[in-house]
C-alpha cells in the first residue's frame, strides 16, 4: 500500500464515491472528464481531505467536505492505494449468504441506512444519487460493497440492530460542525418574570437549564418503519442504545419524513414525583410550598393531566444561523406546542436495567398553517440552518413565576442523507 497526496482544482471532480464494509470511503469511478483522471484510480481509499482524517467516515461525509471547499484554489486529497499485486477489480462478484449478512447487521456499530442513498454521490454535483437497478438479496449475488450495504438493509427486517447511530456533539472536525448537536447558553432566552401576569412586558433572562441535554437523533421513516410514538419503549437502540441509561425526558417531533428526537436528563427530585404519580411510591416528597416556582410548574406538568400538559408545554424555537426567511419565521416566539398539534405523553418505569423515562410525542403533521409553513421552510433549508429547540413549562400562576428554561438542544445543519432509517417493529 502507498499513500499519495492529490492536489485537486476547484469545481467538480468527476469522481463517484462509495463506502466499503469496514467504513472506509473509496473511489468507485473516475469519469473520463475528471480533472484527476491521470492521478486518481478506481479503488483508491480516501484517508484525508485537507489533512482532516476521514478514513473511518462514510462517503457522504467526504462529499460534504469536498463540496464545502469546492471554490478553493486547491484541495488536498490523501489516498491509500493498493500495490499492483494487491489490487482487484471493484466489479468482481462475490457470494454472500443471508446468514453472513445477518451477522453483519447484528455486529454493525454505525448502521447508517442506505435506504436514502441507493446509489453513490457526486462530490461536487448536488443532483440526485445515481440510480442503480434494484438487487435481489435472495439470489445472494453481490456486485460490490455498495450492493452489500443495500442488501444488508433489505435483510435487516426482523433483525436486531445494536443501536441507531446518534448525532455527535458539537464541535465535529470531520464534518466541519455539520450534522451535530450542542446545548446553547441559557442566557439567549427571555421568559416570564415575577410580575408577568400583571405586566406582560416583564420578561427576564432565564437561569440555568433545569434538565441537562443528553443528545439528539435525526431518524428517517418509510412505509416499512415501525411506530413513531413511544420510541423510548419500543426502540432500545435510540441515542446509540443509551436512551434509558439514566432517567430521561424524550421529546419526539414527528414529521412526514422522519423524526427529530431530543433527550434530557431528569433530575432525581422530579423522578421521585413521577414514581409517586405512576407507581404509587410511598417515598417522602417535599411539599410544594417548599419548592421553587419553576419546580412547582415542572412537577405539575409531569404529574398532571394531559390537558394541563398541553396548556403548559411551551416551545421556544430560534434560528441563530440560516437564510433570512427562516430566521424571520423561527424567531424565538413562544408557542404552547400541545395546543398547536396532537401530543401524546407516556411514562415508562425502570425495569430490566433500564431507567425511568417520560416521553412526549408531538405530531407536527397535524399542525396549523403557520406551523406547517415554518416546518416546510426548515425542511427545505435543513442542511444550512442551525436551530435551537428550547423547552419551558409555562408559569400560569404567581406561585409558578418566574419561569426557568427546562432545557434546549441546538441542532447544526442536519443532513438527512446521513440519517439512519427507523427499522421495522
Amino acid at each position: 500500500m502507498s499513500v499519495v497526496d492529490i492536489i485537486a482544482p476547484p469545481g467538480a471532480l468527476g469522481l463517484v464515491l462509495g463506502t466499503q464494509l469496514g467504513g472506509a470511503p473509496f473511489v468507485k469511478v473516475v469519469k473520463p472528464e475528471s480533472p484527476l483522471v491521470e492521478e486518481v484510480q478506481a479503488g483508491d481509499k480516501i484517508v484525508a481531505i485537507d489533512d482532516v482524517d476521514v478514513h473511518t467516515s462514510k462517503h457522504t461525509h467526504v462529499i460534504e467536505l469536498l463540496r464545502s471547499n469546492s471554490t478553493c484554489v486547491q484541495r488536498k486529497i490523501t489516498i491509500l492505494r493498493a500495490s499492483a499485486s494487491q489490487s482487484h477489480t471493484p466489479e468482481r462478484k462475490s457470494l454472500i449468504s443471508r446468514r453472513t449478512l445477518a451477522g453483519l447487521v447484528g455486529a454493525a456499530k454505525s448502521p447508517r441506512s442506505r435506504s436514502t442513498e441507493p446509489g453513490s454521490h457526486e462530490p461536487d454535483e448536488p443532483g440526485r444519487p445515481i440510480a442503480k437497478p434494484p438487487i435481489s438479496c435472495q439470489n445472494s449475488v453481490i456486485v460490490d460493497d455498495e450492493d452489500v450495504n443495500e442488501c444488508t438493509n433489505q435483510l435487516s427486517n426482523g433483525l436486531h440492530l445494536d443501536h441507531i447511530p446518534t448525532l455527535p456533539r458539537f464541535p465535529v472536525l470531520e464534518t466541519k460542525d455539520r450534522n451535530c448537536w450542542s446545548e446553547p447558553s441559557h442566557t439567549i432566552f427571555a421568559i416570564r418574570g415575577h410580575n408577568y401576569l400583571v405586566d406582560p412586558k416583564n420578561k427576564i433572562q432565564s437561569g440555568p437549564y433545569l434538565f441537562t441535554a443528553r443528545g439528539a437523533d435525526l431518524i428517517l421513516t418509510n412505509d416499512e418503519s415501525g411506530p413513531r410514538t413511544g420510541v423510548a419503549e419500543k426502540y432500545t437502540s435510540i441515542l446509540a442504545g443509551h436512551a434509558r441509561s439514566t432517567p430521561t425526558f424524550v421529546i419526539n417531533f414527528i414529521f412526514d419524513w422522519g423524526m427529530l428526537v431530543n433527550y434530557f436528563e431528569i433530575p432525581t427530585m422530579y423522578v421521585s414525583f413521577l414514581r409517586a404519580r405512576y407507581e404509587g411510591s410511598n417515598q417522602d416528597l417535599p411539599t410544594m410550598d417548599d419548592l421553587q416556582p419553576h419546580d412547582r410548574a415542572i412537577i405539575r406538568f409531569l404529574v398532571g393531566s394531559d390537558n394541563h400538559r398541553n396548556e403548559t408545554l411551551k416551545l421556544i424555537p430560534k434560528c441563530p444561523e440560516g437564510p433570512w426567511a427562516v430566521r424571520q419565521l423561527v424567531n424565538g416566539k413562544p408557542a404552547l406546542i400541545g395546543k398547536r398539534l396532537p401530543a401524546q405523553y407516556s411514562y415508562y418505569p425502570a425495569k430490566d436495567g433500564k431507567a425511568e423515562c417520560f416521553e412526549a410525542d408531538l405530531d407536527t403533521r397535524e399542525t396549523d398553517r403557520v406551523g406547517k409553513k415554518a416546518i416546510s421552510l426548515c425542511r427545505r433549508y435543513l442542511t444550512t440552518v442551525t436551530l435551537d429547540v428550547g423547552i419551558v413549562i409555562e408559569g400560569t400562576h404567581p406561585s409558578e413565576l418566574p419561569e426557568q428554561m427546562l432545557g434546549c438542544v441546538r441542532v447544526h445543519r442536519l443532513d438527512p442523507q446521513m440519517a439512519p432509517t427507523l427499522p421495522p417493529r
